[in-house]
């Protein structure tokens, strides 16, 4: 069964470095927020009035060296509370940001993906452009 296995145990594969694979190939540092990105929404979550955390990149906007403006994504989902929820508790945290030119259709693309579902396959692999 090595590298058939898929979900909350694992795929199997002998590597510890993807041991966390989400369910969008994302791979996550932190075994919480990997349980979380399984997670189905239930009906009876929402009757009951309990708000479930959704799975998405942070995005931040700079400027770089030449005043550029750029879109930075996490290059890790994180999980964040809907957002008609009313915020109870934060947590501060080091991620790393993959950084592109907010000009660009393609970064303009990913800044509309980024609100409705995790961008795991888009960044990974791509390279560390700030640490906040």
């Amino acid at each position: 069964y090595r590298s058939k296995l898929a979900g909350l145990c694992g795929n199997f594969d002998g590597e510890q470095t993807n041991e966390y694979e989400g369910p969008r190939e994302e791979i996550y540092k932190s075994p919480k927020e990997f349980c979380l990105s399984y997670m189905v929404p239930s009906e009876q979550c929402k009757a009951e009035g309990r708000k479930q955390p959704v799975m998405r990149n942070i995005m931040i906007t700079r400027l770089n060296d030449r005043n550029e403006e750029q879109a930075c994504f996490s290059k890790t989902p994180v999980a964040q509370c809907p957002e008609d929820s009313k915020k109870a508790k934060s947590e501060v945290r080091s991620m790393e940001f993959h950084c592109l030119l907010k000009e660009l259709q393609s970064t303009q693309k990913m800044m509309e993906l980024h609100k409705t579902k995790p961008l795991g396959d888009k960044l990974q692999g791509k390279s560390t452009d700030l640490v906040q």
